[in-house]
């Protein structure tokens, strides 16, 4: 009967970190696919494309007619090349947080699986780091390799450097630090999801220990 009860127990113990790993899984999948995601690939409407914004409002500045295909195609290479950034996002998050669940021994009744805030630190300061070093390295492949792409003919070499010189300053600077911070709520409202449901599965975990005829039995 112990040993039948010892392997229900760990069943018992197997399902609740099952659980958990499932959670980890799906939020992660939502904040990247579905969150992240909707702030790197191109916008619904072109007014919404700040990028694109800036190009034409220097365009207008400097009196120069900006090629609209070429600058569309320039930014949808941009942010391709940005959004692959986002599978090694999703696996090392998945990961790490995978790998702390798994090493958490359950030895006492009254043991539970935590995560707590503190515990996506490192996790999402690794997380900017990705998304910074794609968003530079994608800046210099595409926009600053092609730049001269969306420029008609008859645009001095002097006006184009200048507008290009204050795109890029634009995208490394205003642009990159708000949708780092706009990443940086998204992400803090899925690892606010997650510790709560990590709470549900633990008071899912002791009721059930606590009241479950089968377990009952063990302490009876």
């Amino acid at each position: 009967m112990i040993d039948t009860l010892e392997k229900f127990k760990r069943q018992h113990i197997e399902n609740y970190k099952k659980a958990i790993l499932e959670n980890i899984k799906n939020n992660t999948n939502v904040l990247v696919d579905e969150d992240i995601m909707s702030l790197l690939k191109r916008p619904p409407l072109d007014s919404m494309d700040v990028i694109k914004s800036k190009f034409l409002d220097l365009a207008k500045k400097n009196n120069v007619v900006i090629d609209n295909t070429s600058l569309d195609n320039m930014l949808n290479n941009y942010r391709q090349e940005v959004i692959e950034c986002c599978e090694k996002i999703k696996t090392y998050r998945i990961d790490e947080l995978s790998s702390k669940v798994e090493s958490i021994q359950l030895e006492k009744d009254t043991d539970i699986i935590k995560l707590n805030k503190k515990d996506f630190m490192s996790i999402n300061k690794k997380l900017k780091k990705i998304i910074k070093d794609r968003i530079k390295e994608s800046v210099e492949k595409v926009i600053v390799n092609n730049v001269n792409s969306v420029f008609t003919s008859g645009v001095s070499d002097d006006v184009k450097k200048k507008m290009s010189m204050e795109v890029l300053k634009f995208v490394s600077g205003i642009y990159q630090r708000q949708l780092l911070e706009s990443i940086d709520i998204k992400v803090l409202v899925k690892d606010t999801i997650l510790v709560n449901s990590v709470k549900e599965q633990a008071e899912r975990y002791l009721f059930t220990l606590e009241n479950s005829r089968i377990f009952r039995q063990e302490k009876d």
